[in-house]
């Protein structure tokens, strides 16, 4: 015997969170892709824009740096030292402007030398005079318009300041800055498509996993809808295997009383057939799956599982069983296989969790259809009990009166094909059928003198009749049941003109099931011989049931039994129905002291 797991894992609420996870993965989003284009395009753009920013004045700094040090390395520095200590000495300007002479050309504009006085002297194009500020270089402008670059090398007793030509510098900066600028856009353009790669690979994954859950969530729906367990077998052996990418499935259920392992059902997959089960299974891969709560893969004999399926079905060599639990904290439902050949491969971990999703699904399924079936069980036991009671009160009733032998079933047969011609529900047919079996049962509680009394009742005699209505609706109110038969015995005598007895209720205040009764019950009487007359033929019958159509009987329900028993010819009396000699029916009027015998 399977011993119950000691230490069962935690796995409540997973059918719970699968479907939580499920509904999120089926919310749509429409145009996704586009809206993440723009997104992702409008920031790259930003970075890019930022990122050219800042290394366009990065550029500048460092290259108008790197001027300033080749006009100092090339021309300053070699002017200073061709100047000497002279240059700022007023009386000197004739030999500092020849010692200045030969740096000027090309590039160079311009040299000036000043001291604290200002202009000492000066050499090249016409620059607008600018004393020296401390700065290191400057930006100028000649007399006709072009830009100079002015780099200004400080000394002891003057400062000399060199004059470029700006446009190379510029050029140079600009060439640089476009460079750098295209560098940026080509990466912005590839971290763009990187990013819509990813974004297209995240989006295909997901929409990979949002059809498994929405797949997976959509089955277990459909496995928990149903009620009936050979059904959720099927459903669980088919999809485990389809899930688990596998030729076969098997559900095996536990039996915590016995301790037992039930094999309920196999499906192969190629076959398309599955097949129920109801017997013992002691396969080690499934016990321990169940014993300990855990996934059991191995590798078994295809021979193993030849007598578990259909003698169509293909093994050969060795197959592989991965073996999932049905389980929930500490309930053991049983365990699920799904098995492949060998050479299909192992089975991967995507393919088990398949598998272990449905698994912790089916777990309330097949609780649900367990217990259905407990019911259901329970509910033909208790049906069979109200049989039985059913049966006892008609014995007693038999025993009581044994004239209406045959007329109990006979207007109970006949009630239920006219309500159903009326279009009553089938549940309200059960109720139906089981007054008019116990129509008579109040007659228990009249006296044996009074019930065969063979002539005239007195008005004494007559009031005790008048009784067996409420008393059998005293009798079977406490019968819980029986309730919804209580209208027709408790109305079945009144008339729709109001003029019935025991309360005297007229039209629609009687139940319909009464009035549909009343008519049928009326019928069975008519056709049925008396000691004071013979029976009447169905004509005759029909007849008088028309004449009294709106005084003893509902219109509508008159129409409906016309329309029956033009449709079902086989249902009309062909025949007389006997009764025991002098027998007194209170199905018809009672005959009151002095009243005339009816004519036979």
């Amino acid at each position: 015997m399977l011993q119950s797991p000691g230490a069962p894992a935690d796995n409540t609420g997973n059918a719970l969170a699968f479907e939580s996870r499920a509904r999120m993965a089926s919310t749509p989003r429409p145009h996704a892709h586009l809206r993440f284009a723009i997104l992702s395009f409008v920031l790259v753009a930003l970075l890019a824009g930022g990122l050219v920013a800042l290394l366009r004045a990065d550029a500048e700094a460092s290259l108008t740096s790197g001027a300033e040090r080749a006009t100092l390395g090339l021309v300053g520095e070699p002017a200073v030292a061709a100047l000497g200590g002279n240059a700022g000495n007023e009386s000197a300007v004739t030999s500092t402007a020849n010692s200045l002479a030969p740096f000027v050309g090309g590039s160079v504009l311009a040299l000036r030398v000043w001291n604290d006085s200002g202009l000492v002297t000066g050499r090249g194009a016409d620059v607008a005079i600018t004393q020296p500020s401390g700065a290191s270089r400057a930006r100028l402008e000649t007399a006709d318009g072009t830009d100079v670059f002015a780099v200004y090398l400080y000394q002891p007793n003057y400062t000399l300041e060199v004059d470029r030509a700006a446009a190379p510098i510029d050029n140079t900066i600009d060439s640089v800055q476009a460079g750098e600028a295209r560098d940026v856009v080509l990466l912005a353009l590839l971290a763009f498509a990187c990013l819509q790669g990813v974004f297209w690979l995240s989006m295909r994954r997901w929409a990979g996993e949002h059809r498994r859950l929405e797949y997976m969530y959509t089955r277990g729906q459909e496995i928990r809808a149903s009620l009936d367990i050979d059904d959720v077998v099927g459903q669980v052996t088919r999809d485990a295997a389809k899930l688990g990418e596998a030729q076969f499935g098997i559900l095996a259920l536990y039996d915590p009383e016995t301790g037992d392992l039930l094999l309920r059902g196999t499906h192969d997959l190629t076959l398309g057939a599955t097949q129920e089960h109801q017997r013992p299974i002691d396969e080690w891969y499934l016990r321990r799956a169940v014993a300990t709560q855990s996934i059991i893969i191995a590798t078994q004999p295809a021979s193993q599982f030849e007598p578990l399926f259909p003698p169509e079905s293909d093994f050969s060599g060795q197959m592989h069983v991965a073996t999932v639990p049905l389980a929930q904290r500490d309930r053991v439902v049983g365990a699920v296989a799904v098995i492949r050949p060998v050479s299909a491969g192992s089975f991967g971990a995507s393919e088990v969790r398949a598998v272990q999703e449905l698994a912790d699904q089916a777990v309330m399924a097949v609780e649900q259809a367990q217990l259905f079936a407990k019911v259901r069980s329970y509910a033909s036991e208790l049906e069979t009990s109200y049989d039985t009671t059913l049966k006892v009160l008609m014995a007693a009733l038999d025993t009581k009166d044994d004239a209406t032998e045959g007329h109990c079933e006979r207007v109970a047969k006949l009630t239920v094909h006219l309500a159903r011609q009326m279009g009553m529900t089938d549940a309200a047919l059960v109720d139906l059928e089981r007054g008019a079996l116990l129509h008579d049962v109040g007659k228990i509680g009249v006296p044996d003198e009074v019930l065969h009394k063979p002539k005239d009742l007195n008005e004494m005699e007559w009031e005790a009749m008048r009784k067996h209505p409420l008393l059998a609706g005293v009798m079977v109110g406490k019968v819980g049941f029986l309730e919804g038969a209580l209208p027709i015995l408790l109305y079945h005598h009144e008339r729709y003109d109001g003029g019935g007895y025991p309360f005297g209720l007229a039209e629609d205040r009687i139940p319909v099931d009464a009035r549909i009764f009343s008519v049928v019950d009326s019928y069975d009487a008519m056709t049925s011989d008396r000691p004071y007359r013979n029976a009447m033929t169905h004509e005759e019958a029909m007849l008088e049931i028309r004449a009294n159509s709106g005084t003893q009987f509902d219109p509508a329900v008159v129409d409906a039994f016309e329309r029956l028993m033009e449709s079902k010819p086989h249902l009309q009396a062909h025949t007389p129905h006997p009764i025991s000699g002098d027998h007194i029916d209170h199905d018809e009027p009672a005959r009151r002291p002095n009243e005339e015998e009816p004519a036979a």
